[in-house]
């Protein structure tokens, strides 16, 4: 009696397993850099909603005072002084691994930058994430 051939052979396993190693090779590193490269993204989100306050507090002098509670109220959110009309300062978010921070001038201008905080991310990683330049 004749028995049928059944399952994969050794040879067979080893390209399956051989592919598998370089699928992973190839996708780990770039998952690395999109997670890096979301805390840059997740900063700037954190602190976009704040520079318009900012900005309006330092142009026309609107909200300035609820601007200051909210600002101390989270965390991540800090400043580099007290905003006022026609007093700028610097509003960072910084969640521990990318900082971003909105300079504000005393006119109003706004210009962002980012950097890397932590040891998870580069500084390239984060502006990129962010979408400013050095």
């Amino acid at each position: 009696m004749k028995k049928n051939q059944q399952g994969f052979t050794l040879i067979e396993l080893m390209i399956v397993v051989a592919i598998i190693g370089i699928l992973a090779a190839v996708a780990l590193p770039a998952y690395r850099d999109y997670v890096a490269q979301s805390h840059g993204g997740a900063a700037m989100k954190g602190l976009a909603g704040f520079t318009t306050k900012a900005v309006t507090c330092v142009q026309s002098g609107v909200g300035c005072t609820g601007l200051a509670t909210e600002i101390g109220n989270i965390s991540e959110l800090s400043t580099s002084a007290a905003l006022a009309e026609g007093t700028g300062a610097n509003l960072t978010w910084n969640d521990g691994v990318c900082s971003v921070t909105a300079a504000i001038t005393n006119d109003g201008a706004l210009t962002y930058s980012a950097a890397a905080t932590g040891t998870t991310a580069t500084a390239a990683q984060c502006q990129a994430g962010a979408g400013v330049g050095s």
